[in-house]
Order: C-alpha cells, then structure tokens, then sequence
C-alpha cells in the first residue's frame, strides 16, 4: 500500500511524493514554475572497475574506469538541497566512494531523497548492504542496471529489495533481455542511447545498436502488459518515438517535462553541472542549487 513520504511548496505549486515513487504537482494556475529543481541526476564517482570478468562498459557515456576520481561530499552545494529534492546518485560505481555512507547519513537528516543506480554485478555483490541501506531509510529507491539476459535467480534476487527499478539502454539490450524479464511484476526504466562520452566510438563498433532500437520500438506496445510499469528518460522518448504509440490525453498525463524544466544534472566529480548528462557541461559557479537551475532553465 502506498504512502505519503513528503509534502513540499515548489514556487508556484505543491509537491506530493508516494511511496510507490509516484509524484503529483497541484496548483489552480495555468503553469507550473519551480524555484528549485525537484530531481537532481548527481554523479558523485568516476571510479567503476567495470563488470565481473570485463573492463568498463565501452558504452559508458561518462567515460568512468577502475582510477576515476570521487566527488567531495562534503561540498557546500549540497547545503542548499532542500528537503524532499530527490537525488538520483550515480557513476561510475558509487559503492566505491569511501565517504557514501557518511553522506547517506547526512541528506537522511535533511529529508533529501536518495536514490542508487548501480551495475547489475555491483548490486548482486552488495545486496545485503543495499538492503540494510533501504531498510534503514538512507536510501529510497535502487536503479539496477541490465543489459544482458538474466536467469530467474538473478531476478528474484533483485525483486527482493522494493522499489527496485531494472534500468536498461535502448540499443543495449537485446529484446531476449527484455523477454526475459516479463511477468515477474518488474517496473522498468528505459535510458536512450547516448552518443556522449565512450557511447560515441561505440556505435561505431555495434552495426546493430540501430536495428535494436527499432525492434523495441515496434515491441513496445506488446511489452507494456508484461511489466509492472515501462517509463522512459527523456532521450528514449525520443529515439523510441513513443509519442506516436500512446493517446493524447495518456501524454499529457504521464509526461513529466522536458529536462531542465524540473530537473538538472550536477557532475559533483569535476564540479560541473548542465540541463541533462548529454548537455554542454557549466563549471559550478554558485554554492545555492537554486542559481544552477536558473542558469539550466533558460
């Protein structure tokens, strides 16, 4: 059963968050206009020894490897979150920063919203850790990332932590993957393809990342009954062209903007941030998160 977990006033509107990770804006105006981002995509480690048995992905847009260095959670703009922002903390692998649960610790107190994206193979060897994690109220939502076919135990394992989410890239995955996946109640976020970082000398490489992407946008509609939920990032909304699949009235209800318009992108290891992970990146020039969304929404 979901919950209320927080309540906030955002400019000109009210915020309600669920449990479930559903979120309602409500004002009587014709316009919702934040003060301060609701969502904030923070890499906070470049540091990521790549899966078991495998160098870093080669499709890894942020370009992270087995020396990347970490970001100082100790920085002064992390002062300036306000309660209920949601942090969707990301890498490289975060797992590798030696100062994650001191900071965990911290933004539990402010009410900030963390939630972990990580490497199927990193999950699978801490998931003891992310569950006391969870449990404990450090961190709300898990992001696993997967890009291959899994077994049923692999898939147990991850629908044994809630609100776990099984991110996939399209053009990645296989649509056996996805096949895979179906019928096990899994709620499952699709990430476009980014032709940024190590992702534009892969393609290169994969003749048939293309191919892939057009056989799931021809399955989409055959997959939607399989899983729990499907949502997308904003750049597979795209390149999937779900906009043609679904009514008007269902786009209207379900999307949630365009980036920057609530959200932005803070790269806490270079000290840098910008509209999106793909957007032309801004050195961090004010310690009030409030000044680097005005400067992204524009």
């Amino acid at each position: 059963m979901r919950k209320i977990i927080g309540s906030y006033q955002n400019g000109n509107y009210t915020v309600i968050m669920m449990s479930d990770g559903t979120k309602i804006r409500m004002n009587n105006l014709d316009n919702l206009t934040p003060d301060f981002p609701e969502s904030i995509d923070m890499k906070i480690s470049n540091k990521c020894s790549g899966p078991k048995g495998f160098g870093p992905c080669g499709f890894c847009h942020e370009q992270s490897h087995p020396n990347g260095e970490l970001a100082n959670l100790s920085h002064p703009l992390l002062d300036s979150l306000h309660p209920y922002t949601e942090l969707a903390l990301g890498g490289g692998n975060v797992l590798e920063h030696p100062d994650l649960f001191p900071f965990l610790s911290r933004m539990k107190d402010k009410n900030v919203i963390c939630n972990m994206t990580l490497h199927l193979d990193h999950f699978l060897g801490a998931d003891s850790y992310i569950k006391y994690l969870q449990e404990e109220g450090y961190i709300h939502g898990i992001g696993i990332s997967v890009n291959k076919i899994i077994d049923q135990d692999t898939i147990d394992k991850i629908k044994s932590i809630p609100n776990t989410v099984v991110h996939t890239i399209a053009g990645i995955m296989p649509m056996d993957g996805y096949k895979a996946l179906y019928d096990n109640d899994i709620k499952l976020l699709i990430l476009g393809y980014k032709y940024y970082g190590r992702g534009k000398e892969y393609i290169k490489h994969d003749g048939k990342i293309m191919d892939r992407i057009g056989d799931l946008h021809s399955s989409l509609m055959d997959m939607m009954p399989h899983f729990n939920l499907i949502s997308f990032d904003n750049l597979a909304l795209e390149q999937l062209r779900v906009k043609e699949l679904v009514d008007k009235d269902t786009w209207n209800r379900c999307y949630m903007g365009d980036d920057g318009d609530f959200t932005c992108y803070v790269d806490l290891v270079s000290e840098t941030f910008a509209k999106s992970s793909v957007s032309d990146r801004i050195p961090i020039n004010s310690n009030k998160i409030e000044d680097l969304f005005n400067q992204v929404r524009v």
